[in-house]
């Protein structure tokens, strides 16, 4: 406890090269589940030093945001802590850094921080966390970047707030249907697909909007896009994938049968068929969960 009280101490210090050094030495002691769970470093000793370095011109101390990851994680009830220190205002500041490593970093740090938050939480931090911000993310020009930023967004819309990517006109959702358009990497399309998987989630108007995404945005090059996402060589690509297909087919909805229909047209249902014996668990629970679902709904028209 008192090299814990020194390296507290040494966060303030008039030395830059003391502050980072207390920071790295801070970030490898909280990757201990012991010190996180004891709750020693979101306490206000920590977060307020901690929240001001967030304003360091170091380069070096900026470097160590990624230590707020895990802080976050696992953590949630002390959250409040951190965001009403101003440390939410202060991340998406360093998220507008020239520097690319300090951008992911700051959108990983807000990705954790609103993991498994309740609604009061996401409700002190929206304030800060706008829809243009969020956008503007998405479409950074570093693909480290933009998965954090989708994370962030998936981590953030659930059944209660999915009504955030339609705000603004609906702009951020059309942000993210561009980037499973357009994007190349992996690691986007799946923070992707999750993002759209959970807006599918929700009433009949999310799964219609979520359609218009896949099907309407880029005409009949669509249809391949999301058949290229299930053939996919990365199981987890193809687990989110139909993941997707699994909410915008649930037997409940009114409209499950006009959907089934366009799937079916389209190859979607087809290509279902094809997977209920993949290699991957999870893609084959979910493929057949999706097509059985399919048939329920649209057996008339399968035949």
């Amino acid at each position: 406890m008192q090299a814990f009280n020194f390296l507290t101490d040494a966060l303030t210090h008039d030395s830059p090269e003391v502050r980072a050094a207390a920071c790295i030495c801070l970030k490898n002691v909280s990757r201990s589940v012991k010190n996180l769970s004891a709750g020693r470093f979101m306490n206000e000793a920590v977060i307020i030093p901690l929240v001001q370095l967030l304003h360091d011109t170091c380069t070096s101390v900026q470097f160590t945001l990624s230590m707020f990851g895990s802080l976050f994680v696992g953590v949630y009830k002390h959250k409040s802590t951190f965001i009403h220190c101003g440390g939410v205002k202060q991340l998406v500041r360093l998220s507008k850094s020239m520097d690319s490593t300090i951008r992911v970093n700051a959108v990983w740090a807000l990705k954790n921080l609103m993991f498994l938050v309740n609604s009061k939480c996401k409700e002190e931090i929206l304030p800060e966390l706008l829809p243009s911000t969020l956008i503007r993310l998405i479409c950074d020009p570093e693909s480290s970047v933009q998965e954090q930023a989708l994370a962030l967004v998936r981590n953030l819309v659930d059944r209660d707030s999915v009504e955030y990517v339609f705000s603004e006109e609906g702009l951020l959702l059309n942000a993210i249907g561009r980037q499973m358009l357009s994007s190349s990497n992996v690691e986007v399309l799946i923070q992707g697909m999750y993002v759209l998987s959970n807006v599918a989630s929700g009433n009949e108007f999310h799964k219609e909007a979520v359609m218009n995404q896949l099907f309407l945005q880029a005409g009949s090059d669509a249809q391949t896009i999301l058949i290229k996402f299930l053939q996919s060589t990365d199981s987890r690509l193809r687990t989110a994938s139909v993941s997707v297909l699994v909410n915008l087919t649930l037997t409940s909805s009114p409209g499950a049968n006009s959907r089934v229909i366009k799937l079916q047209k389209c190859g979607i249902v087809s290509q279902l068929k094809n997977m209920i014996n993949d290699p991957c668990l999870d893609v084959k629970l979910h493929a057949r969960t999706a097509l059985g679902q399919s048939m329920m709904s649209g057996d008339s028209s399968m035949g």
